[in-house]
């Protein structure tokens, strides 16, 4: 049954991605590019999962499993980035001083820098069978939630917030508060409702690029 949901999944991303990919081709940015990459990355992520089993546990698959590890420690953070883009194209005050985007800049490389510490220099791949999946886990790294994935999580609900204000506009913030409870449910064996939850940010965060990045 989960694989199934993880087909719905893949699909949904890959829609999202393409979405991105013609936001971006209308109105070239580095912002809606950074939005591009993870939705990109995601498609990669669901679509391990997806044919896990029917690729079955050993080095192929795990390879594939290692490149869904590379992808959040490199690309999650970013999504900071994108967030402040939209802050400063909606002209939301705090988000214009080049000082705080600099800040901003070096507090998401140091979260990169700990997310690559912790999912790839410490990878540690162990297989995890859940329902009809198969997958494999990092049991190494750092223990404990994801730092960079939730304190990037936290800034978009602040941007959203600060966004809704200024503007009006309240999906970034809800479709931030959204993932944050997904995260939080999503431990362990109920890893897919993370899933569901990124699928919730992710469209908040298109229509939030065509509203204030097209």
């Amino acid at each position: 049954m989960l694989t199934v949901l993880y087909f719905i999944l893949t699909g949904l991303f890959a829609f999202l991605t393409w979405q991105a990919f013609q936001a971006n081709q209308k109105n070239r940015s580095s912002y809606t590019l950074l939005l591009l990459l993870v939705l990109a990355g995601l498609v990669y992520d669901v679509l391990v999962i997806t044919l896990g089993r029917f690729v079955g546990e050993g080095s192929l698959l795990k390879t594939l499993n290692s490149g869904r590890f590379i992808v959040h420690a490199l690309l999650t953070p970013a999504m900071m980035i994108f967030g402040f883009g939209v802050l400063r194209k909606a002209g939301v005050q705090w988000a214009q001083s080049r000082t705080t985007h600099i800040v901003l800049c070096v507090f998401v490389t140091l979260l990169i820098a700990l997310g690559a510490y912790s999912d790839i220099i410490q990878l540690d791949l162990q297989s995890r069978i859940v329902a009809d999946t198969l997958r494999y886990v990092n049991e190494g790294g750092i223990k404990g939630p994801p730092i960079p994935a939730v304190l990037s999580i936290i800034f978009l609900i602040v941007a959203g917030i600060s966004l809704w204000r200024k503007t009006g506009w309240q999906w970034l913030t809800w479709g931030a508060v959204v993932m944050f409870i997904a995260a939080g449910m999503g431990m362990g064996d109920m890893f897919y409702i993370g899933n569901l939850g990124e699928v919730a940010l992710g469209f908040a965060n298109l229509l939030t690029a065509r509203k204030f990045l097209s």
